[in-house]
């Protein structure tokens, strides 16, 4: 009995481990927007996270990516902002991105 329960137990294993992933890589759950902080603010979202992360290159440059996730009720968004920066920390380079969070999308062409 135990012998057979061992066997099934190492068969379930080695199905679940080899099968492929079916995951779609083309899913995602974050929908570009033209919204700025100032748009989310004034339209009563609250931060509710921040988090600042840095990359200094060998030529000098400062890379800096600040993540800020706003949400008003059930409605979230994360604003990506990427800046690059000089040795005198003159911006050189600035991008802003906020992403709204909704129901999973097939990600392509005319999405």
């Amino acid at each position: 009995m135990v012998k057979r329960k061992l066997i099934n137990l190492i068969a379930l294993l080695t199905l679940i481990f080899t099968i492929p992933s079916v995951a779609n890589p083309n899913l995602d759950q974050w929908l570009d927007t033209e919204k700025t902080y100032k748009d989310l603010i004034n339209e009563g979202f609250d931060v509710k996270s921040y988090s600042i992360s840095n990359i200094e290159t060998t030529n000098g440059l400062l890379l800096i990516l600040f993540v800020t996730v706003l949400q008003k009720n059930n409605d979230l968004y994360e604003c990506q902002e990427y800046q690059t920066m000089d040795e005198s920390l003159e911006t050189l380079d600035m991008t802003l991105i906020c992403k709204q969070l909704v129901q999973p999308y097939q990600r392509g062409v005319g999405t």
